[in-house]
């Protein structure tokens, strides 16, 4: 009579077998995260880099040395075209930040065997593209001052600029204050 119990060398195969399917699994949810991470991180940075070198346009008109009212005025026409883009880039921007915040929460992440969670991280760009949407917003009020400004008689203009313009511009030289110091504070591996 035949012992009908499998042998162990069934029980050894069928384990190994076992092992074997659970590490091909992981190995494949590995690669497939790290793939979406990467592609993810790649649109970040892309969208992160044109986001800078609008804004960078937007600040070199900001900034350039404008003596008259005039000078202002043609500065924040040119600037108004800009601050649309800017505003797409960083609905963008913060909609990849979103997506990328979710994966790092998801219960099973293989690269939390590796690597902490990036809450500081999170927080600090959180911050970053904040003080961002205020500055825009801020921009937008300066330009629309000073689009009204530009309907004014010549000397109504001085007073209107220094009731309307002159706080928005005070707040929003603390704007770029705050950003340049979280900015510094976020590690270049954070960026």
């Amino acid at each position: 009579m035949s012992d009908a119990r499998p042998s162990t060398f069934t029980w050894i195969y069928a384990g190994s077998a076992l092992i074997l399917v659970l590490i091909t699994t992981f190995a494949v949810t590995f690669a497939v995260q790290e793939h979406n991470d990467r592609v993810l991180s790649d649109e970040i940075n892309g969208t992160a880099s044109e986001l800078q070198d609008t804004g960078a346009r937007i600040t070199s008109i900001r900034d350039a040395d404008m003596k008259h009212m005039n000078d202002y005025i043609r500065a924040y026409a040119e600037m108004t075209p800009l601050l649309d883009d800017y505003d797409r880039r960083l609905q963008r921007i913060t909609d990849l930040y979103n997506e990328a915040h979710e994966r790092d929460r998801r219960l099973l992440r293989v690269e939390r065997l590796y690597k902490g969670p990036q809450l500081a991280s999170w927080e600090n760009m959180s911050e970053i593209l904040n003080i961002a949407r205020a500055l825009n917003k801020l921009f937008r009020q300066e330009a629309s001052v000073i689009q009204n400004m530009a309907l004014l008689p010549e000397p109504e203009r001085m007073q209107f600029w220094h009731e309307q313009f002159l706080p928005l511009e005070a707040q929003e030289k603390a704007l770029r204050a705050k950003m340049l110091i979280d900015g510094q504070r976020m590690s270049p591996n954070e960026r």
